[in-house]
């Protein structure tokens, strides 16, 4: 992991990436909500299909947590970080994160409190990229 200037901190190895700026990763993951949500209402149209808990519709959240798990546990990037240039990689080794650090932060991320804990973190990493250990990157 490195830090906005690529320095070498007590929490980076001095790599000389840069950390995805909060704005893109919102963007990215407005773009993937908003994908998944024009999916669940297609897939409801088609197939009549609800799940609903205590009156709520809960077909989006789950088809993301999955969509967002089989991404970044297939590779490093999602729809929307492809669009935005971010990437999710392992803060160990910068390689794919794996199938149960995935759902762990699709999880987290899907509560919302876990990523507004970003703001607060030196370097905007949020609960679910901590759980998960990993880490968001600018790519070419």
């Amino acid at each position: 992991m490195t830090s906005e200037r690529g320095a070498n901190t007590p929490e980076t190895t001095g790599s000389g990436q840069d950390l995805a700026a909060l704005g893109s990763r919102f963007v990215a993951l407005l773009i993937d909500w908003t994908a998944c949500l024009v999916f669940s209402y297609l897939l409801e149209f088609a197939t009549g299909f609800e799940l609903v808990v205590a009156g709520a519709n809960l077909v989006t959240s789950v088809l993301f947590a999955v969509y967002y798990t089989l991404a970044l546990a297939a590779g490093s990037q999602t729809l929307g970080m492809a669009l935005m240039r971010i990437a999710c990689v392992s803060s160990d080794h910068g390689g794919r994160i794996g199938f149960v650090r995935a759902l762990v932060r699709a999880v987290l991320l899907s509560l919302l409190l876990p990523a507004l804990t970003a703001l607060a973190h030196p370097y905007h990493r949020g609960l679910h990229d901590l759980a998960a250990g990993s880490v968001m990157l600018k790519v070419r």
